[in-house]
């Protein structure tokens, strides 16, 4: 599978997943609105950049690191799974083994 084809299946896979969390994501019965929070400080997850989104779901201050803009979220509430193919930190086992990995 080339680089192409991968960005290809995973912003498909981010747009299915958007779909469908959308709205769980805006809202929960016992969520707090966080959408006029505005960003202070340092991120609240790295801890080095500054601050420049509110999580909608949790209401972390973030760095654009650590912000997926599209859908609104930090990486501590997009499950780890996803958060590592959408940033790329997952681990590229194709380059490491040297054969093709099937998902």
């Amino acid at each position: 599978m080339t680089s192409d084809n991968r960005k290809i299946s995973m912003n498909e896979e981010l747009k299915e997943w958007a779909k469908e969390k959308h709205e769980e994501l805006r809202k929960s019965d016992d969520s707090e609105d966080f959408s006029k929070k505005k960003p202070e400080g340092k991120c609240q997850i790295c801890g080095e950049k500054t601050a420049t989104s509110v999580c909608i779901k949790c209401g972390r201050s973030v760095c654009k690191s650590c912000y997926f803009k599209l859908i609104g979220v930090c990486k501590k509430c997009v499950p780890q799974d996803i958060a590592g193919k959408w940033d790329g930190s997952r681990t590229d086992w194709e380059k490491e083994l040297g054969v093709e990995w099937v998902d």
